[in-house]
Parts: structure tokens; C-alpha cells; sequence
């Protein structure tokens, strides 16, 4: 069942009793035979919409899936859920449909541009993704690129941190970091593009710190914004910018849409 991310805990109750053991196993089983006909690869939705998804570790008993559009560095992650009339829905870490798959096979996904739904066709196969590969002086330069990104567009003053030491010595943790890290600065710019939200958030932050954690969160100390992941779940262990715009306005009590 989905895993949601920083805003969410999804809690599945069940209309009788089962054994932990045999439950798990009628899961697994369940998922399987239903998330299995999702196929993985390159689709095109109306004219311009191109993206690519991927099942998440290559692993069929799982129900996780990567997206990415073409020309977008982000990867989200999406989890598989059940749908309407034997379909199947995949959602962001936030909550939100962003694919659904009727249950003869049709696929339909939602953008921003397009919160209607647009018909997609898979049009090719697809190479999973895998995290960046960045030295600390080009995580340290993409800090101060974000900040000054966020300065210039939304006029946004902040500065990006985190254990560099840390960093500096582990090439593994440097490359999560680097990913959560870009995602919260598209997060923040997402968030700010709203005028009240950007008036909330300047009085009150001035430095974003990467931090590691078993699971990711946001949260205020002083005008620190702490921004945590946990790099031992790779792209499931950080939040994406749809996850982090929205729990900024959980945070500042600023409705943003999931």
C-alpha cells in the first residue's frame, strides 16, 4: 500500500480479523496481481506533456513507481493505490492523483497546466533513474545557485546549509542530500509563487538546513527551516516539492493545493 510522505500518514483498517503473517502475505499477493499491469516506460499526453515512468528497485512486489518529465530534473516518487471500477490511481508523496489507469488499461495523467487529465501513450521503454553524482564544491556551488535563484525570481533572501563535513567524506549521503536538497528549493519557489505565503515566509526564515532523519519532515527553530531526509531510503527518503510546498502551508497556515 502507499507509503505518503511529509504531510501524511495513511492508515489502512480492515473489516476483519487476520493473522499479521497471512494479511501481509494477501497484501503482497494483492498488490501484486493488481500493480502488476502498470507498464513502465516513455508516454506522450496531448502535445507537449512527455514523461517517463519507472517502477521503483525494479521490484514487481512493490507498488512504488518514479516519474519524470521530460525536460524536469525532479524525480517524484508515486505510490500505487487502488482505484475506481477495478482501476488503479498513482500519487505523489503529497497526496495528490498524478496518474490513474482505468481498469481496461487507459492511463490519464494530471499536470498543473492540465488538472483535467490529459489521455497518455506509451511510446517507448525507459531507463530508471538514479541519484546524481555531485562533489562537495558542486553541492556547495548548487546552494548558493538555489539561493540566489530564489533571491532573483520570488525575492526570497536565504541561505542553504547543512553538515558539509558529513558530506564531504561520503559520496552515497552527498547524493540524497543534494537531491532533498534541490527539491526543497523548488518546493520553496513553488510555495512563494503565492503572495501571502511568500510574505509569511521571508518574515519568518532566513536558512534552510539539510539534515538527516528516518523520515522527511520540515520544521521551524528560529528562522531555520530544517529540511530532513533520511539517505538509507534513497528517493523514498526525501520529500518532493509538491510534498514540501505543501506542508510549508500546513506550517504557515496558507492553503496550498497537494
Amino acid at each position: 500500500m502507499p507509503r505518503l510522505g511529509i504531510a501524511f500518514l495513511l492508515c489502512v483498517g480492515m473489516a476483519f480479523a487476520l493473522s499479521p503473517p497471512i494479511r501481509a502475505q494477501m497484501s503482497d499477493q494483492l498488490e501484486r496481481e493488481h500493480f502488476g499491469s502498470i507498464a513502465p516506460g516513455q508516454y506522450q499526453a496531448g502535445d507537449s506533456v512527455h514523461f517517463m515512468l519507472d517502477r521503483y528497485r525494479n521490484d514487481p512486489s512493490h507498488a512504488e513507481f518514479l516519474l519524470r518529465f521530460q525536460g524536469q530534473p525532479e524525480v517524484y516518487v508515486l505510490y500505487a493505490d487502488y482505484g475506481s471500477l477495478g482501476g488503479s490511481v498513482l500519487r505523489y508523496d503529497s497526496g495528490a492523483i498524478a496518474i490513474q489507469i482505468a481498469g481496461w488499461g487507459g492511463m490519464t495523467i494530471y499536470t498543473d497546466d492540465d488538472p483535467d487529465g490529459l489521455p497518455a501513450t506509451r511510446t517507448g521503454d525507459s531507463n530508471p533513474p538514479s541519484p546524481p553524482s555531485v562533489s562537495l564544491s558542486q553541492m556547495q556551488g548548487a546552494a548558493d545557485d538555489e539561493a540566489s535563484h530564489l533571491g532573483y525570481v520570488r525575492n526570497v533572501h536565504v541561505s542553504f546549509t547543512a553538515d558539509w563535513g558529513a558530506l564531504g567524506s561520503d559520496s552515497g549521503l552527498r547524493a540524497i542530500a543534494f537531491d532533498a536538497m534541490e527539491n526543497a528549493a523548488r518546493g520553496i519557489d513553488r510555495f512563494t509563487a503565492n503572495p501571502a505565503a511568500r510574505a509569511a515566509f521571508v518574515q519568518r526564515v532566513t536558512t534552510i538546513h539539510m539534515q538527516t532523519n528516518d523520515r522527511p519532515l520540515i520544521r521551524l527553530t528560529g528562522k531555520t527551516l530544517i529540511v530532513t531526509f533520511n539517505p538509507r531510503d534513497g528517493y523514498q527518503g526525501r520529500a518532493s516539492s509538491r510534498a514540501i510546498s505543501f506542508a510549508l502551508g500546513k506550517l504557515f497556515s496558507i492553503p496550498m493545493p497537494n
